[in-house]
């Protein structure tokens, strides 16, 4: 027996999902774009307001600019425990993670070259106070302890977990922003990190290294399925050493700036993985990045010399699709971060 409703009963047409997008400049210091799919505008708005408020929040924690940010209190401290949020323990922790896993090519420490770099003091002078931060660096960093909350920072040199940093905040904020009631999709950009959650795939383009101008076609084009893209590398920022320009981006094994990487654009399930490997591949010989990608679940790289030579991994390919496919009505351009 089937029921049906009487004729002149009529029930609301459901509410079809739409696309928004929401569009801010000077978040984190760089552009900030939010599209959700939702099944009303209120229910985008909350996803907006959520994400926003999000970044804010870790902002306060997490800011490496911020001289009032936790962690910012916590770099004025040395050799004592100190009690530390969650998300400064995670991040913390994660550092550390990435620089035993890619045997020291990602490493918090690298601000303190860059600074010692930037400082100019004469090349005898800057060889001789190298080696020595060098040698001085080959301890841990610091020591967390994730359960009880606690962080004790072992070093006095200069440290930066911006490289990681920025892709936890998009993380967090985009995955707060998709758990909304009402929204599907969430694709959230942050100055070239980039995280989408959802079942419906979306379009990210990577900008060409060697193009004159941001606007450019891009040089390769991924999907995103709840996964993440970052891109890094030394074509936009440096600084002059030496009375040269060199990269922002300094191999910490040796001091030096690194120069045979254009750029590495890295797919992974979240963005603070992301952001770290593609800072690590600035670093790392083509190969040993292949390498590394390989041994890593869900993880693709595609890797620009200076020479023009791309490379990529099976992971990355399995997820490209022809450039000329890439619209900017479903896609945002993954730019340099």
């Amino acid at each position: 027996m089937t029921f049906s409703l009487p004729r002149w009963i009529t029930l609301p047409p459901r509410a079809r999902p739409r696309r928004h997008a929401y569009h801010y400049e000077h978040v984190l210091g760089t552009s900030f774009e939010l599209r959700v799919v939702a099944t009303g505008t209120a229910a985008a708005r909350r996803a907006e307001s959520v994400a926003l408020a999000e970044v804010d929040r870790l902002e306060a924690i997490l800011s490496g600019w911020s001289t009032t940010s936790e962690l910012a209190r916590w770099t004025a401290t040395h050799d004592v425990d100190v009690a530390v949020s969650p998300e400064l323990a995670d991040v913390l922790h994660a550092s550390d993670v990435w620089r035993a896993c890619t045997g020291g090519a990602f490493d918090a420490a690298a601000q303190a070259i860059i600074a010692l770099l930037c400082d100019g003091c004469g090349e005898r002078a800057e060889d001789d106070a190298l080696r020595e931060l060098l040698d001085s660096l080959r301890g841990p960093r610091w020591h967390v302890d994730r359960r009880a909350g606690i962080a004790r920072r072992l070093t006095m040199h200069a440290i930066s977990v911006d490289a990681i940093a920025k892709g936890y905040i998009v993380s967090c904020a985009a995955a707060l922003a998709r758990a909304v009631d009402g929204v599907s999709e969430v694709l959230l950009n942050v100055g070239g990190d980039i995280q989408h959650f959802g079942e419906v795939p979306a379009v990210a383009g990577v900008t060409d290294p060697f193009a004159p101008a941001e606007n450019v076609a891009p040089i390769a084009a991924v999907r995103l399925k709840n996964a993440a893209i970052a891109t890094s590398g030394g074509y936009r920022r440096g600084f002059i050493a030496r009375g040269r320009r060199v990269s922002h981006i300094v191999d910490p094994r040796t001091g030096q700036p690194t120069e045979h990487i254009a750029s590495a654009s890295v797919l992974a399930p979240d963005c603070a993985t992301a952001d770290a490997l593609s800072t690590a591949f600035s670093v790392l010989a083509p190969h040993e990045s292949i390498a590394m990608a390989d041994s890593l679940r869900d993880v693709g790289c595609l890797l620009v010399e200076r020479d023009g030579s791309v490379t990529t991994n099976a992971a990355w390919d399995a997820r490209a699709i022809a450039p000329y496919h890439f619209t900017s009505e479903d896609s945002i351009d993954a730019r340099y971060a």
